[in-house]
């Protein structure tokens, strides 16, 4: 990645020219300016898969905020989010991946089979993006969407994508298994290392097939058949975008670290205080993950708000019913030890606690790992220089899917597949601290013993009730915390199982139905006259056949 600045700079070049043909009064394109066919094909794929890291971060936020594994400012699912809020993701989507994967395409079928390593490549990433594409807002433009004559793309239903999104990993598989002509420049991923690229396509294959398991009679049939092979992405394999840590030309550094690390403390985020507290409370051991998560600026909360309670205004607000009477963490974690974050829904207002918030920690965003040292974050504190990372699919999730796919008829021990997924998680959280550009005092790194204990009381906790929908709750708490980055599988999981059902509701009583898909984008819906607009958020997407209301119960 130390060339990352490198490969941003020319692709945007890249991406400039070629998007802005200019054309003489005669209709004649000016030889001065590049065209799509002109295009190096190398830097259009480094586009590619840098923006697939970015896009998988920002619309990843949706659903970590949906889901409480990131705090979602807005008590009302109707106003939290705008149709316009989506236009940037949708257009980056579009406009920039989907259509660069396309213009490389073209350029490549005249080359006689060269770049066949490349198509295979931009297959995965389509695939991965139309999936996700449907995930968020269901029915959406595809087979008509990238024909330039054609300014008014109709609608594909969601299933009909998701079975596209199964030819290209097909046809992707049979590209990556064919000899090898020309390599990828720069594989930001796996390094040209086609068998594991294969992996992944086989990986897609699982999640796409996992989450129809609710209308698709043959889903974890299907899904089994890839798991009985082994040829799926496998503990070292997590296919996670990693950002860089220059600061500027470009600034390559992890989102989230350029909020959190700058002059003035965190300005936009807060840590959720439902994960923070499941994480310190929710076992009997304290999960190892959690000074690689936090970055902890005080020692304590209480001994930091002012009676008027300006830095922290729940202090001085009465506790919601329907939190106090069900036992539901409220604006400060139990233990009181500077874990400083807001509930799901919290509308408040910003108040100057820049240097009092806990920050993201080295873990993904490449911070701060938390050694109680509780110093200010004012733009010197750097931690990881943000070389943290966008998690695509881990490792950890397939084995996370499976045991959800036995605990309805699939193969293998549901328990022993949690046993997997948490401790392989675990294990690659724990590689973050080898990023750290600043010392730190390593002797408060959790001690390795602690992992099996961890794992140990969620076992005895999953084992404790013979009721599916008691284990899927155990289930998915886990599958959340494993899922900080990225909560695109969070938010499917929470759809299509209703669990966990004892997570931290809204803060208002009554929010509003739970978003089942997001508002099509507005840009969208300005452009294209055959995407009308959703009555409400209780449009479902196609694979959630859950009722349409009261569900998740917790919303």
């Amino acid at each position: 990645m130390k060339n990352i600045k490198y490969f941003i700079i020319l692709a945007i070049s890249l991406l400039t020219l070629h998007s802005c043909e200019t054309i003489d009064l005669d209709k004649r394109n000016n030889p001065n300016f590049l065209n799509p066919s002109q295009a190096d094909i190398d830097l259009t794929m480094n586009a590619i898969l840098v923006r697939l890291g970015t896009f998988t971060e920002a619309i990843g936020e949706y659903g970590s905020e949906f889901t409480r594994i990131r705090n979602m400012f807005g008590n009302n699912y109707a106003n939290v989010y705008s149709p316009a809020t989506f236009s940037g993701v949708w257009n980056q989507a579009y406009a920039d991946i989907l259509n660069d994967i396309r213009s490389m395409n073209t350029q490549i079928e005249g080359l006689e089979g060269e770049f066949e390593k490349h198509r295979a490549v931009g297959d995965v990433v389509e695939a991965y993006l139309i999936v996700t594409l449907v995930d968020y807002f269901g029915d959406i433009p595809y087979s008509e969407g990238f024909d330039e004559s054609n300014l008014s793309p109709a609608i594909d239903e969601g299933s009909e994508v998701y079975q596209a999104a199964l030819d290209l990993l097909d046809d992707a598989i049979t590209k990556f298994e064919q000899p090898t002509t020309v390599e990828l420049a720069n594989d930001f991923y796996y390094d040209n290392d086609y068998e594991t690229w294969v992996k992944l396509a086989n990986t897609l294959k699982m999640k796409i097939f996992i989450q129809q398991r609710l209308v698709n009679p043959n889903a974890i049939s299907q899904f089994d058949a890839i798991a009985s092979t082994g040829n799926y992405i496998q503990e070292g394999e997590d296919f996670v975008f990693n950002f860089g840590s220059n600061l500027d030309n470009p600034n390559s550094r992890h989102p989230l670290y350029n909020d959190q690390y700058a002059p003035g403390g965190p300005t936009l985020h807060y840590m959720s205080n439902w994960l923070m507290d499941r994480m310190v409370n929710g076992q009997d051991v304290r999960d190892p993950r959690t000074r690689y998560y936090f970055y902890r600026q005080v020692d304590d909360v209480a001994s930091n708000v002012s009676p008027n309670g300006d830095e922290k205004r729940c202090t001085v607000q009465t506790i919601p019913p329907h939190y106090d009477n069900n036992n539901v963490v409220y604006c400060i974690i139990d233990n009181n030890e500077g874990l400083w974050g807001r509930d799901h829904g919290s509308a408040d207002g910003l108040p100057p606690d820049g240097f009092l918030r806990t920050a993201f920690g080295i873990y993904p965003a490449g911070g701060r790992f938390d050694d109680s040292s509780f110093e200010i974050i004012d733009g010197n504190n750097y931690g990881a220089d943000g070389n943290g990372v966008s998690p695509i699919i881990l490792a950890s999730s397939v084995d996370f899917w499976r045991a959800e796919a036995a605990l309805f008829g699939g193969s293998g021990s549901a328990d022993q597949l949690l046993e997997s997924a948490i401790t392989k998680h675990i294990n690659y959280v724990r590689t973050f601290t080898g990023r750290s550009a600043q010392s730190f005092d390593e002797t408060t790194i959790p001690d390795a013993s602690l992992d099996a204990d961890y794992v140990a009381s969620v076992l005895a906790d999953f084992n404790s009730s013979a009721d599916v929908n008691d284990r899927l709750d155990v289930l998915g708490e886990q599958l959340f915390i494993s899922l900080i980055g990225n909560g695109t599988d969070a938010y499917n999981y929470y759809r299509r199982t209703g669990s966990p059902r004892d997570i931290q509701p809204n803060i208002e009583p009554n929010p509003g139905p739970f978003p089942r898909s997001l508002w099509y984008p507005t840009s969208e819906i300005q452009a294209n006259p055959n995407v009308s607009q959703k009555e409400d958020l209780t449009v479902r997407v196609f694979w959630d056949d859950n009722p349409v209301s009261g569900f998740p119960v917790n919303n």
